[in-house]
């Protein structure tokens, strides 16, 4: 059985990172819980967060995580139970669909990364993970 739980994560492209992150910290009232420079992480719930991400910088970042594309293609990522895993693993690859990357995040949690038919970014992210940080974040 393969279940998903919910949205985990929802990523902005914005043109001005400070003045985004400002419209979402002083008019929708969402608390920063990261700050990287080139993205911001906004909490939206102990189950979900938004990701501003700076697209001029976003465009020159490195990093091992795949590029959730920011040209026209988007990222979402959908919050499963950690006991599945597996199980999704086997069906993405049952209906052939290549495995970008896969990360272990610091929490111990673990994030499968693939595109879909238009090349959006998608990720299977263990449910677990989110509470983790804003656990870690208010304590």
């Amino acid at each position: 059985m393969t279940t998903i739980l919910g949205v985990a994560e929802a990523v902005l492209y914005v043109s001005d990172l400070a003045r985004a992150r400002q419209f979402y910290v002083d008019v929708l009232g969402l608390a920063v819980s990261a700050d990287f420079g080139d993205a911001c992480f906004l909490q939206t719930g102990q189950h979900s967060t938004i990701i501003l991400f700076d697209l001029v910088a976003l465009e020159k970042r490195v990093s091992v995580i795949p590029a959730h594309g920011a040209h026209g293609r988007g990222h979402i990522a959908l919050a499963i139970p950690s006991a599945e895993l597996d199980v999704w693993r086997e069906r993405l690859i049952a209906h052939g669909v290549p495995i970008e990357h896969e990360q272990t995040w610091s929490q111990g949690t673990h994030s499968i990364y693939f595109r879909d038919p238009d090349d959006n970014s998608l990720e299977l992210i263990e449910a677990s993970h989110y509470p983790l940080v804003w656990q870690r974040l208010n304590a």
